[in-house]
C-alpha cells in the first residue's frame, strides 16, 4: 500500500505539471494580448515535454510491480495505465490550441509546426529523462540547463533518442488529433 500512496504523490505531481501546459496552450490561443499570448507561449513551451514524460515514467511499473502483492498489483498497473492516458490527452489538450493560434489551418505549415515542437518536447524529455532537468531550471538555474543541453546535442546516443521521440509523438499528433472527441473540429453551421 505504501507504494500505492508514494506513486500517487509522485504522478500527481507530474500531471500537474503537464496540466500546466494545457493550461497556458489555451490561454495562448483565448487571449488577444500580444505580450500575454508571448508569455504563456514561453511557458507553454518549457512545459509542454511534461506532457509527453508521463508516458516515459512507464519505466517504474516494472520495479513497483514486484514491490506489491495481490491486489495490490492490479492497483499499480490502473495507477499506471491511468498516467499514459493522462500523458496523451495533456499532450493534445495543450498543442491542439496553440497549433489552431500558429498556423492558421494551412496543412504544410501544421506538418512543419508539429514537428518542430515535437523536436523541442523531444529535447525536453530528454533533458528531464537523462539528466533530471526540470522545466523551471530556465528560470532558476540556466547555466547547469544550458551545461546539461549541451552535453545531450554531443551525444550522438541521445541526439538519436530525440529524433526517435520526434518521430514518434509527430506521428502520434498527426494520427490521432482529428479523432479525439476532445479536439475534434465542429461544423460551422451547428
Amino acid at each position: 500500500m505504501e507504494i500505492i500512496l508514494y506513486n500517487f504523490s509522485w504522478m500527481g505531481f507530474n500531471v500537474l505539471l503537464a496540466l500546466i501546459a494545457v493550461l497556458f496552450g489555451w490561454f495562448v490561443k483565448g487571449t488577444k494580448w500580444t505580450l500575454f499570448r508571448i508569455f504563456c507561449g514561453v511557458v507553454w513551451l518549457l512545459f509542454l515535454p511534461n506532457t509527453l514524460y508521463l508516458l516515459t515514467d512507464i519505466i517504474h511499473l516494472h520495479q513497483n510491480i514486484h514491490q506489491v502483492e495481490g491486489t495490490d498489483k492490479l492497483i499499480v498497473i490502473i495507477q499506471y495505465a491511468v498516467l499514459l492516458l493522462l500523458g496523451i490527452i495533456t499532450y493534445f489538450a495543450a498543442m491542439y490550441p496553440v497549433e489552431k493560434v500558429a498556423v492558421k489551418n494551412v496543412r504544410s505549415r501544421q506538418i512543419i509546426f508539429i514537428l518542430l515542437i515535437n523536436v523541442l518536447v523531444s529535447f525536453g524529455i530528454i533533458l528531464g529523462r537523462v539528466k533530471r532537468m526540470n522545466s523551471w531550471y530556465f528560470v532558476t538555474n540556466l547555466p547547469h540547463l544550458l551545461h546539461n543541453s549541451l552535453q545531450v546535442l554531443m551525444s550522438l546516443r541521445l541526439v538519436f533518442l530525440i529524433f526517435l521521440l520526434t518521430v514518434l509523438s509527430t506521428l502520434l499528433y498527426l494520427s490521432f488529433r482529428e479523432s479525439l472527441p476532445l479536439i475534434r473540429r465542429r461544423p460551422e453551421n451547428v
